[in-house]
Formats: C-alpha cells, structure tokens, sequence
C-alpha cells in the first residue's frame, strides 16, 4: 500500500527555468560572460547550483573554472532576490497535491536546490501546511542522485521504500529513486525528454500530473516496488534468450504460457534477428495471432500482414558485400534477407542446412545476390563458434556510422538502416495497440537487444546475456537453460 510520494521541485512541481536563467545570466554577465538561452538551462540544471555554474563556464570557454568562485559567489547572491522570478507550478500539480492530500497521502519534496530556497519556493506557490516534508542541499547531506534525502524522509515520517513513490523528470531523479529503492516515476513535462529516462530505468512514465494517481491508487498496476503492475504485451528475444542460438523449437512449456497469456488477452511478441518465415514456424504450435517482429526490427508483422518494413540502400548493399565477400576465404557466409525470403551465395552444405533446416528459412541459392531483383532489409554475415574478433576489429568500426550494425550472438554481424531497431518496431506496436511502455514486459541477451530493453517497462536480462545488456535491463532471470523468461512469465498466469 502506497502512504508516500515524494516530489523533484524544479521541473516537476515547479517550472523555475527563468528564475534560474536570469540568476545565472546576470553572474555570468557580472564578468564578461556570455548569457544563455532559457532553454540551454534545461541540460544545466537538476545537480544542484554549483553543476549549474560549472556548466555555464565550461559551456562559455572557461574550460579550467578560471572564474568560478566569484562567479559562483555572484550567483548565490542575485538567487537570494531572483529565486522566485516567474515560478510557477506546473498544469495540473495543484490538481494532483489535493487529489493526493483527500486521498490521505504524505507529501514530501526532495531537491538540489539550496535548503533556503527550496523552503520559499514550497512556501510562496503552495503554502506551508501542503508538505509534510522539504528537504533541499545542505552542507553535511549528499545531494541527489544520492539516496540520502530520500532515507532523510522515509526515516522522519516512518515509511518505507515499499510504500513511495518517487516523482522526477531528470536522470538525476531516476538515479536517486532507484537508488533508495522505491518506485521511480519520470515526468515528461520537466526539463528532459523520454529517451532520458527510459536509459535511467523509470519504472514509469508519464505525461501529465494526473497520470500519477493511478500509480499510487491502484494495487493490480503498482505493486512492491514495481512489480506485479499490469501488464497488457509482452516481447521476447529468442535466440540466447529463449534457446540456444539456432534452435529449431521452443519447449512446451514457453508454448503453453504463450496460450494461457494470450487467452487472458496479452499481446505476445516474437523480436528476433531471425526472418518472420523462421519464427512464424518455430511458434505455430502455439496456434494464436502473434506479433512478429522479424529482422531486428526491419519487418514487422501484425495479424498475419506486414505492418511496417524497412529497406536497406542500394549503394549500402553494394558496398557492405564487398566487405563481407573479402571475408569467404575466412570461412564466413552471407545471409540476404527480403521480406519474403533470403539469398545465399555460400556452397558449404553445413552452412545452407543450418539456415534452411535449423534456422527454417526460406532459402534461395544464388551465384550473385546482387544480380538478383529484390529489396533487402538485412545483410548477416556467420563465421562458425565466433565472428566477434572480426566484427569488433572491422566490420563494426568500419560501418557503425553508415549503417546500424550489431553483434547478433557470436556468430553473426548484422547490418540494417540506420532507423532498424527491435526497440522502434515495438514502440511503433505500442502506439499502434494504445499500450503503454509500463504496460510492456520484454526479455532480451544480446547487443540488438539494447532498444527493445529500453521500450518496455519491465525489462529482463538473462543471466547468460552480456553484460552491456545487463546494465540496460531493470531485472535479471535465470538463463536460457534454466528457462528464465518461462519463469518470469507464468507468475503472470499462476
């Protein structure tokens, strides 16, 4: 049961961008200094006043803070006058603070702003009785991301981590909930944008004050810490997440969860690197209306039709398999995918069954993929065991700036335009099903996971992924081996 919500006050209770850009302009003015746009100060401001000035300098030439004492000094003493320059709260703020008082919540507010102004800025917009605590920067106290402030005000008003919710708009403010341990809410109408905070791990999102009463209100959606909230789609990586790279079938219990989650009315989502041809088959025994997303993101299927596809450049093609033709004598092989099907130019018998049989492609064998008259989304290219050394040494250096390139297990490297990305062929599912990110589930192990990760809400990493992978996950399950998305997914049924 939530008792507690705790706020961020600059650019989510309050917007005070002028207060702070008339202060610092006037300091910087004082010695020669340039000033700045009130919107360059959204990328200053959230790590207290000293970062602030610290960025002005460094932004204005004053890369060694030649002149920061009295820069600093000046800005200090023109905030104590200007603090409240145009401050107002935000639409909708004073809305949620009586909703949330008649609900019988604790109000407490958590910032980088000196202890001073963080009272009057709370006193003069919403009184002195609204909060039940304000905590702003004090010499003997870590400023956020530390989790300091929030311990402060969990101790003082008897609560638990359990029992708040953390509400921000920076990666500041992700960090310090996270850090405390609570649920952490990013705020879309504040100084940053949703990129910021899906990479800092919110553990929602949202775009109005008004949003934030579900979380607190509503057990099904927010539950300890986060888990157990809702959830309406579900996404999943396969190779390395669900099986062993180039496994033809997925075992019986991931098929039976894929029914019982689709019947309670879940969107289910097959992401992989493999064509939709290859997946559609590896999950037919399912026998419900899936979603594909096929290709890392270069094609997207919906009720058995393509709902967006994305094709390479010609001269991109063109110019990549000469790359990867100079690699055959290296005992590598190329994979060109169209929608429909993928060519191989490759003779080795290992190589073709592995792709027709294992993978279950739709396999055309040619002399010359580039003689033929199809529209590619995907070139992969294989070496057996391991083609990270080459990847890593050529390929990706090489192509990473014209193309999008990844890692896709160790054994392949593939390259897709540039706007090719699970995590956009997901977003481009959530808008077009009404589902929201902290409405989404997704499990992914490999470098092409990265964006699917930050589309969902509830993010899983398998043990077995790397570690990068790991950093952009907000869970970790159990590998692949031990079917770690299986378990995960029949707590949602159970």
């Amino acid at each position: 049961m939530k008792r507690l919500v705790i706020f961020d006050l600059d650019g989510t209770l309050t917007n005070t961008l002028k207060s702070i850009q008339k202060s610092a302009n006037m300091a910087l003015e004082a010695f020669g200094f340039a000033p700045y746009e009130v919107d360059r100060y959204r990328y200053f401001v959230g790590n207290g006043s000293a970062e602030l000035i610290r960025q002005c300098l460094i932004h204005d030439g004053d890369e060694q803070l030649l002149h920061f004492d009295e820069v600093m000094g000046k800005y200090e003493e023109v905030f104590e006058t200007y603090c409240m320059y145009e401050v107002k709260p935000y639409e909708g703020i004073l809305d949620l603070i009586a909703a949330l008082k008649k609900k019988g919540f604790l109000l407490a507010v958590n910032s980088n702003k000196p202890q001073a102004q963080t009272e009057d800025v709370i006193s003069s917009v919403f009184g002195d009785d609204v909060f039940d605590a304000v905590v702003g920067q004090v010499d003997d106290r870590p400023r956020k991301p530390a989790p300091d402030g929030v311990n402060y005000i969990l101790s003082k008003l008897g609560v638990t981590c359990d029992e708040t919710v953390y509400l921000g708009d920076t990666s500041i403010d992700m960090q310090t909930g996270k850090s405390a341990g609570v649920f952490t809410v990013g705020a879309l109408w504040g100084f940053r944008d949703r990129e910021e905070l899906e990479q800092h791990h919110a553990d929602a999102i949202i775009s109005t004050p008004a949003e934030l009463l579900a979380y607190v209100s509503d057990e099904t959606v927010l539950g300890h810490c986060g888990e157990n909230r809702k959830i309406r789609l579900i996404a999943t990586d396969v190779d390395g997440t669900l099986v062993k790279d180039s496994s033809r079938e997925v075992g019986d219990e991931m098929i039976e969860a894929i029914r019982k989650l689709t019947d309670q009315g879940i969107y289910f989502t097959i992401a992989s690197g493999r064509q939709y041809g290859s997946i559609r088959r590896m999950f037919e025994r399912a026998d419900r209306n899936l979603l594909f997303i096929a290709e890392n993101g270069a094609h997207i299927v919906k009720d058995g039709q393509t709902y967006g596809l994305t094709r390479m450049r010609r001269e991109h093609v063109e110019e990549i398999m000469a790359d990867l033709r100079s690699l055959y004598d290296r005992d590598c092989h190329v994979v060109a995918s169209t929608s429909k099907g993928c060519f191989l130019e490759s003779t080795d018998e290992d190589f073709i069954r592995l792709i027709s049989e294992s993978y279950r492609n739709d396999v055309t064998l040619t002399d010359d993929i580039l003689a033929e008259d199809a529209e590619f989304v995907k070139l992969a290219i294989y070496h057996k065991g391991s083609i990270r050394e080459i990847g890593e040494s050529f390929l990706l250096p090489k192509w990473k700036d014209k193309v999008k390139t990844c890692m896709a297990g160790e054994e392949w490297v593939d390259f897709m335009d540039f706007s090719v990305d699970k995590g956009n062929a997901l977003k481009a599912l959530q808008e077009g099903l009404g589902i929201s990110p902290e409405e989404t589930m997704v499990f992914g192990d490999n470098e092409n996971d990265i964006g699917l990760l930050r589309a969902g809400g509830e993010s899983y990493a398998v043990e077995n992924a790397l570690p990068v992978v790991k950093e952009a996950a907000k869970h970790i399950c159990p590998p692949y081996w031990e079917q770690g998305v299986y378990q995960v997914l029949k707590t949602l049924y159970i």
